[in-house]
């Protein structure tokens, strides 16, 4: 016997009120059982310290533990295609960084692929600058200005060290080249910190490098900063011009978002969405890491995703002026 159209409206009806009823539901129950956090870095960084700090104030926020899976290597491809491979219940979360925006961009090849399809936003977390310093070898670059002068110069043999090739410290280094229109040499390093021991014994003229990471050198006179990278001076660093004074628009920082599996469900990346603006407007949090030049940013999922979507814009029209390449 054919359905009346009567009997079929009502029985939507009773549908989406069954699922108006889930969803709630389906908030309350997460999370189900410890959350795993995947660092995409060794334990002891910047990055793994601002995630636990995070994730253990999320835990009380949630009623729930939070355990943190580092997972170093392949430019943080194997964090985040660990993470996008599970299960998409809001139990294992990724702490995303610039790589996230740049490895679609210069290394395609590499897991998981285009994040903004595989992952869900939850929220920023994070920002804090990167600081152009130099040692010995720059001894004749007092501020900027100088060393875009002497670039300019001599072409091609200002050394400009990175922690690595298609790095975020590779990309400030060559963004700011092109800005200022001087030809940089750049010279790879695996890692940070072996590009900083070039720096302090002369062996390259500087480098750009998270402020977490320089500050300590610039402490102890190793190095001298002549400029952060974002769009005003830190706060931290007061004294240190932005980038921006000199190459007007100049503006990149590294960053942390926290993210989960596409196809979570709503209500749960809600849920953690909450919990984790709970846990950024804790100001011992801020407190703690203000010397450390980290600002941290409470916001929406669909900030995260703004930020990401305009980062990947921004590398791929950088990459397009001037042919960097990941090898």
């Amino acid at each position: 016997m054919p359905r009346t159209p009567g009997l079929v409206h009502r029985r939507l009806i009773l549908a989406a009120g069954a699922l108006a009823l889930a969803v709630p539901r389906l908030a309350r129950a997460f999370p189900q059982r410890p959350i795993t956090v995947v660092v995409p870095f060794p334990p002891g960084g910047g990055v793994d310290a601002v995630a636990r700090a995070v994730a253990e104030r999320m835990a009380g926020a949630l009623g729930a533990t939070i355990l943190a899976d580092n997972r170093p290597g392949g430019s943080t491809s194997i964090a985040a295609a660990q993470v996008a491979r599970a299960e998409p219940d809001g139990h294992t979360l990724l702490i995303g960084t610039p790589a996230l925006s740049i490895n679609p961009v210069l290394q395609p090849q590499l897991p998981p692929g285009d994040p903004r399809r595989v992952l869900a936003p939850i929220g920023r977390i994070a920002t804090l600058p990167y600081i152009l310093h130099v040692g010995p070898a720059g001894a004749a670059m007092p501020d900027l200005a100088a060393m875009i002068a002497w670039g300019r110069a001599i072409p091609g043999q200002l050394d400009i060290a990175n922690s690595g090739t298609a790095t975020a410290t590779h990309l400030a280094a060559a963004l700011f080249a092109h800005r200022a229109g001087i030809e940089v040499t750049h010279i790879p390093y695996r890692g940070g910190a072996p590009a900083a021991l070039d720096v302090v014994a002369g062996r390259v003229h500087g480098m750009f490098a998270q402020a977490i990471e320089v500050a300590p050198l610039l402490r102890e006179g190793q190095t001298r900063a002549l400029a952060v990278t974002t769009a005003a001076r830190s706060a931290a660093f007061p004294a240190i011009p932005a980038v921006g004074e000199t190459l007007p628009g100049y503006d990149i920082g590294s960053w942390n978002g926290l993210f989960a599996p596409a196809g979570t469900p709503a209500p749960v990346i809600a849920r953690l969405n909450e919990a984790l603006q709970s846990a950024l407007a804790d100001p011992a949090l801020a407190q703690r890491f203000a010397p450390q030049a980290v600002s941290f940013l409470p916001g929406p999922p669909a900030a995260l995703a703004a930020l990401l979507e305009a980062e990947i814009t921004g590398w791929t029209a950088l990459v397009a002026a001037t042919g960097i390449r990941a090898t």
